[in-house]
């Protein structure tokens, strides 16, 4: 499976091609497009992303390598058996405040790329509903973690009920469906 780059360096690239987002915004728009259905060929998600990071201006092509990598990783993860799908986030080197941070970019990413192709909330089932109303709590957390094992116990929590949250959105959303059959019975 794909390999996420390294998070720094991540940031790093996004800042000189002056996008302002984290790496965890980055890959929870993605992977809030693919967890909608947005089709897994499309090539359609650079002109959202350019829309969305960019004013609609081109990407440069360390950019769209960038890119490419983490929808070719969110598309692996998505569709992996093992539910091997993670989030895009500050390592756990870094302090619970910047992963915390890093959580609720990821979430509102989540929401924004999700937002962009689901048009038809009324459709959703009730999981997916309660999935939505969650993220945006999420998004609103108080990220004054201490450093404690409890506080750090219970951001690691919350980030493994996003994960399968989003794989949940995914496997009722995102995989393509079979054709439906069109065949009419007469009586």
């Amino acid at each position: 499976m794909n390999e996420l780059p390294d998070y720094q360096q991540a940031q790093l690239l996004l800042e000189k091609n002056e996008i302002f987002v984290t790496p965890s915004e980055a890959h929870g728009v993605i992977s809030g497009l693919l967890a909608c259905g947005l089709s897994i060929e499309a090539k359609e998600y650079l002109g959202l992303l350019s829309d969305v990071f960019n004013d609609g201006q081109a990407f440069s092509h360390d950019l769209k390598e960038f890119f490419a990598i983490i929808y070719k990783q969110v598309v692996e993860s998505f569709n992996n058996e093992e539910f091997q799908f993670d989030l895009f986030l500050p390592s756990d080197d870094e302090t619970l405040v910047d992963q915390a941070n890093g959580l609720v970019s990821w979430v509102a990413g989540f929401m924004l790329g999700f937002g962009l192709k689901q048009k038809d909330y009324g459709k959703l089932s009730a999981d997916v509903k309660e999935v939505i109303s969650d993220f945006s709590e999420i998004t609103r957390l108080d990220t004054m973690f201490d450093e404690t094992e409890e506080d750090s116990q219970a951001l690691h929590e919350v980030i493994e009920y996003v994960r399968v949250s989003a794989l949940l959105c995914f496997a009722e959303l995102g995989q393509e469906q079979a054709p439906k059959s069109t065949k009419k019975t007469l009586h």
